[in-house]
């Protein structure tokens, strides 16, 4: 199974480095960085990914920020990016990790749907087991088509939210 075990101190370890990484390439703006996705919840498996989300204070800082990131070591996910989110990924340097930065704007729609679906997570033990086995059970069902795993995903994680979650 490409899933790895909650690891806290490496996980910790790599968003720390990347957060200093972040701030030093965008020294000009002004921005949040936070640790978000499976790696920021205890008990929750990754799939070798550290989740980032960078939020913006300024709305066209967006685009700005992730081409300028892209520019460096980072690498646009167009597929899943969109005018409110642009999502960008890379390799750590030494780990088998990769990280997957989202620059939102703070605040804003993407921004505190993150936040809602961490914090259902953290409320429960059982919610974090059952997303684990949802994603395990899902991957092993795509055959490891990352895409189609990534989209059956991203909808149950809405269902989620929207069920919980009531956003104007």
């Amino acid at each position: 199974m490409p899933y790895l075990e909650y690891k806290p101190e490496l996980w910790s370890k790599i968003f720390v480095a990347e957060r200093d990484n972040l701030h030093f390439l965008l020294p000009q703006f002004r921005f949040n960085v936070e640790h978000i996705g499976a790696t920021s919840v205890a008990n929750c498996r990754s799939f070798r990914n550290v989740d980032i989300l960078l939020s913006v204070h300024d709305f066209k800082d967006i685009s700005t920020v992730s081409m300028l990131l892209a520019s460096k070591e980072y690498k646009v996910i167009k597929e899943y990016s969109t005018v409110e989110c642009m999502v960008l990924v890379k390799r750590y340097k030494y780990e088998k990790v990769g990280i997957t930065v989202r620059v939102v704007q703070y605040a804003g729609t993407f921004f505190n749907r993150c936040h809602a679906f961490q914090s259902l997570l953290k409320e429960s033990y059982d919610r974090v087991q059952k997303y684990n086995n949802y994603r395990e059970e899902l991957f092993i069902h795509y055959n490891g088509d990352i895409a189609q795993y990534n989209k059956i995903k991203q909808t149950y994680i809405n269902s989620l939210i929207d069920d919980n979650f009531k956003f104007e």
